[in-house]
């Protein structure tokens, strides 16, 4: 064969580090780093440790957190960062994306480019956080976690966060930056400042591999779940990274574009952690559900605060350019836009829990817990028919993603 026509194969390298993920391949790696911090700690989510950290910007400011009687946030009292399971795995979601992206040497800062960008990203982190806090979750904590434990009201944050996401690309239009004319001029690296660069970023990612190693060791005593949970993170930060999983784009694409590809993997993201609360659900409650009680049922309260905050959480999620997860591993990446979305998340976050204090006992809150294993029979009916309704949702992805691509060509 003529070595000219050859394909040259991509180097170790590339396939190890470079290389992107699947979305499936990131949606397996997602659930058992999720299964294994529910094992090691609880249902992972995110957004709970924004509202303390809100309650901290509060405080720079000089509004005392802790005794006026609206902003009252008495965790703060007893607040530990190291403590804190959704803060150590926050921050090290954002840095386990940092690492991907130095260790495959695409780390850069990713200004904006219009002030329409800032903009959308303080209304988006605005609307996320007061969302989350009004819905009892993000779309981690009050899907992704919930709706495999067979939470309806995870359901229902599942429609009214796409409703939301759908009027939320349509307002993204008025966010978008003008058209310019212009190409940027970008300044084109050598071979040898690229093979430069390359080094120091891959020497970055092993600095702060190791720095991460020296704190876990350092804290292990006094908060001895802390390594764990910091790794855990991690692993969540890379996976999302290298595979580009986007719960927003999931939610975003099939009405923008008519792309279901990540929508499908998250499907069955879904699908693989409800296997997994199957079976911890029948050693937690008994196949009778005989241990089940109004205390430690599953999930949220169907209420009308769940539907306003879930819709609320889809538009800002859009127009910020990411999610609870998505938000963190941007950061990592170093997109300034989700860096101006963070704090205004985190604040909006801590206004809803005082606005969510005030509304407790109110039309807003009433509701009720439905778990579904305690009205379909038990938890194999259960499993059955919410592993065939995910089964649809996915055919009718695909179904959709197909219609619209004929329809495009």
């Amino acid at each position: 064969m003529d070595q000219n026509n050859q394909i040259e194969k991509p180097a170790l390298y590339d396939i190890i580090l470079k290389k992107e993920w699947s979305y499936y391949a990131g949606a397996v790696l997602i659930v058992i780093f999720a299964m294994a911090l529910c094992m090691v700690g609880s249902t992972w989510g995110v957004s709970g440790a924004f509202g303390n950290w809100g309650a901290l910007l509060f405080n720079l400011f000089g509004v005392n957190t802790g005794s006026d009687s609206v902003f009252k946030n008495t965790t703060l009292e007893t607040y530990s960062f190291f403590g804190s399971q959704p803060a150590l795995t926050d921050t090290w979601i954002m840095v386990g994306a940092a690492v991907a992206c130095l260790l495959a040497a695409q780390w850069k800062i990713r200004n904006i480019k219009h002030y329409k960008q800032a903009l959308a990203a303080i209304i988006g982190g605005l609307l996320m956080g007061f969302g989350a806090k009004m819905a009892g979750g993000c779309n981690i904590g009050g899907l992704f976690s919930q709706l495999p434990q067979f939470s309806l009201a995870a359901w229902f944050f599942l429609l009214f966060v796409f409703l939301g996401a759908t009027v939320g690309g349509k307002l993204l239009k008025f966010f978008m930056p003008p058209v310019s004319n212009k190409r940027p001029n970008r300044k084109r690296l050598t071979a040898e400042q690229k093979a430069r660069n390359k080094k120091i970023q891959i020497a970055a990612g092993v600095v702060i591999l190791v720095i991460s190693a020296i704190i876990a060791a350092a804290v292990a005593p006094t908060y001895p779940k802390a390594p764990l949970l910091m790794l855990i993170g991690l692993g969540l930060g890379y996976s999302l990274q290298r595979s580009r999983f986007c719960f927003t784009a999931a939610y975003r694409d099939p009405g923008l574009t008519g792309e279901t590809k990540l929508t499908r993997a998250v499907i069955v993201a879904f699908a693989l952690s409800t296997i997994f609360f199957f079976g911890k659900h029948a050693n937690t409650f008994g196949a009778d559900l005989s241990g089940l009680t109004a205390e430690n049922m599953p999930g949220s309260v169907i209420s009308l605060q769940l539907f306003i905050g879930a819709f609320l959480f889809g538009i800002g999620a859009v127009l910020a350019g990411g999610c609870a997860s998505g938000t963190l591993v941007r950061m990592g990446e170093g997109y300034v836009q989700l860096w101006i979305c963070f704090p205004f998340w985190c604040i909006g976050n801590f206004l809803g829990g005082a606005i969510t204090s005030a509304t407790a006992g109110t039309f807003l809150t009433a509701g009720v817990k439905v778990y579904l294993p305690a009205v379909l029979g038990g938890l194999v009916p259960a499993l059955i028919i919410q592993l065939a309704a995910l089964l649809g949702l996915w055919i009718l992805a695909w179904w959709w993603e197909g219609k619209k691509r004929s329809s495009f060509n």
